[in-house]
């Protein structure tokens, strides 16, 4: 038997069937390459093993050949005259998948990835603005104090009949627009008393200057105000710790115990201004 007959022999058969190479690889999904070489019996071509083995009977089977005498004439004829070969490409079709694949991973880490960054950038820019909101705040608190001004005292020595009412206009709830009862006796009055406040921790706070109520909430940790009064201070807080005070820039004590509520009542008794008031 010649070395080419088992080439010849496949060949013949698909010819006499009319059967084009690309039509069994459209249906075998065996390279048209392969099947080339299987008819030229070129080996080297091929990936040898199994899958000559596997190509012949798909061939085979689509004819309507014998499978196993087809995959016996050829290990007949190629028997000791082939040398292993490393598998070869895969079917038509097959080597897209991989690609498939690793493009649908990339998609995926890519919108993880953006999502991630999303997320992170948003919340940053709601934490910064809360950070620059407290901030703003306490800054305002600091250039802005509540302060009783000192117009009284002008408008005590220009006799202002709507102010200058003395005492009695004290006790009627007639006062000079301030919150302050004016006395006209007074030819040089004193300089007003400053308190100021800053909270250590979190509390509810009033102040009461000369008898009224001036400030009365709650102030957070960090929190400065200032005040101002004629006479005297009434100040109550739910932790008695939480204040610093200070009056015309001398500390004042604690108003109690840790964790208490406490009150203080401030007068010019308690500050060491020169000049000040009758001790």
């Amino acid at each position: 038997m010649s070395s080419t007959a088992f080439g010849e022999h496949l060949k013949r058969e698909r010819e006499m069937r009319g059967v084009s190479l690309e039509e069994i690889s459209a249906a075998t999904r065996i390279n048209t390459r392969y099947l080339a070489a299987l008819e030229s019996e070129t080996w080297s071509d091929l990936p040898g093993g199994v899958f000559n083995r596997g190509f012949i009977r798909s061939v085979g089977r689509y004819l309507g050949l014998d499978e196993d005498n087809l995959v016996a004439e050829y290990e007949l004829h190629t028997k000791g005259s082939q040398a292993p070969h490393v598998a070869a490409l895969a079917p038509m079709g097959a080597n897209r998948k991989p690609w498939v694949a690793i493009a649908v991973i990339a998609a995926l880490i890519a919108a993880a990835l953006a999502g991630g960054w999303f997320l992170f950038a948003h919340y940053r820019q709601q934490i910064e603005a809360l950070f620059q909101k407290r901030h703003a705040d306490s800054l305002v608190s600091e250039k802005n104090p509540v302060k009783y001004s000192d117009a009284v005292v002008a408008n005590s020595a220009e006799g202002d009949p709507a102010t200058n009412r003395g005492p009695q206009a004290g006790a009627n709830g007639a006062t000079n627009g301030t919150g302050i009862a004016v006395d006209p006796r007074a030819s040089d009055p004193a300089p007003a008393l400053d308190l100021k406040m800053v909270a250590g921790k979190p509390a509810d706070v009033k102040v009461i200057a000369d008898g009224q109520t001036v400030f009365d909430g709650h102030i957070e940790a960090g929190e400065a105000k200032a005040f101002s009064a004629r006479e005297s201070f009434e100040v109550s807080s739910s932790e008695a710790s939480a204040l610093l005070l200070e009056l015309d820039g001398q500390t004042v004590p604690p108003m109690g115990r840790p964790g208490q509520a406490g009150s203080v009542t401030l007068t010019r008794n308690d500050s060491k201004f020169p000049g000040g008031g009758p001790h």
